[in-house]
């Protein structure tokens, strides 16, 4: 299996993992405490789509056929991520940097050579934002927990090496561990059921609290030789997300014309949100 951000760029999956990074982000911001991002899988941050090759037409290219103001509420921060400019595409350092406020912070980490100078041109000198070139993996060792505020992790992982359904779960859990309080998000694609269905019995077990899964899917899932789309897991998600991810993402879907062979899930694999946390 594999996974190439610059490749896949615009893509269903994306769309998916952008709006819940920008939908986290933005409930998060109701509160003053600073935010530090930390991206462990980042890419190279802006991507030319009609460059970089042609998925993005299944993804965000449906879905801009329609006027921002028509996607479902819980898309409102990711339209306002994209704005006019769509083509000229923001990968996830660059969705999360244009979420964050003055006193916010992003830690972007990438670990080819190239790609990591192409974020940093990316990113600029924005002095909210620090790009290391380093292993993704030992990143989550490296800067967690924060000094200060909350943490949102995203690891979204390339998948290009046997196992890596397995690695995601273990450092899911040892993310989670490590920074008490941070809102944690994997991404994954599914390629028939096995190796997802794995990855929420891994989580199920693990000892940790709150473990939302969300899936968008093109595809039915049952054929194990074509991918049918991804999923998210979101560990302490915002309160509420899980509400309005599963009132809007079928009209999402839908909006983007799969309403006929796509699919969404909204499950919780370990202890659902009460209103008090």
């Amino acid at each position: 299996m594999n996974y190439r951000h610059a490749f896949h760029a615009g893509n269903a999956g994306d769309v998916l993992k952008h709006l819940v990074l920008a939908a986290v982000l933005e409930r998060l911001k109701a509160k003053p405490a600073p935010i530090t991002v930390l991206d462990s899988h980042a890419g190279a941050g802006l991507y030319e789509l009609d460059e970089a090759g042609g998925e993005w037409q299944q993804g965000i290219g449906r879905l801009a056929r329609h006027p921002a103001p028509t996607w479902p509420a819980v898309a409102g921060p990711y339209a306002a991520v994209l704005g006019d400019d769509w083509r000229l595409y923001p990968g996830s350092p660059l969705v999360a940097l244009r979420c964050l406020r003055e006193q916010d912070r992003l830690i972007a980490c990438e670990t080819e050579a190239e790609v990591a100078d192409d974020l940093a041109a990316a990113i600029g000198r924005d002095p909210r934002a620090a790009v290391h070139r380093r292993d993704g993996w030992s990143a989550l060792r490296a800067f967690l927990p924060v000094k200060a505020g909350r943490a949102v992790v995203l690891i979204d992982p390339p998948f290009e090496a046997a196992g890596e359904f397995d690695l995601l779960a273990r450092h899911l859990v040892e993310a989670a561990k490590r920074a008490s309080t941070a809102i944690v998000i994997g991404w994954y694609p599914v390629k028939g059921r096995a190796a997802a269905d794995r990855l929420h019995q891994a989580l199920r077990g693990a000892g940790v609290a709150k473990t939302l899964a969300v899936e968008l899917l093109t595809q039915p899932d049952h054929d194990a030789t074509r991918f049918a789309g991804s999923g998210l897991i979101v560990i302490r998600p915002p309160w509420q997300l899980d509400e309005a991810l599963a009132a809007d993402l079928p009209g999402l879907l839908a909006l983007m014309g799969y309403a006929g062979t796509g699919s969404t899930r909204i499950e919780w694999l370990t202890g659902e949100m009460q209103a008090e946390d």
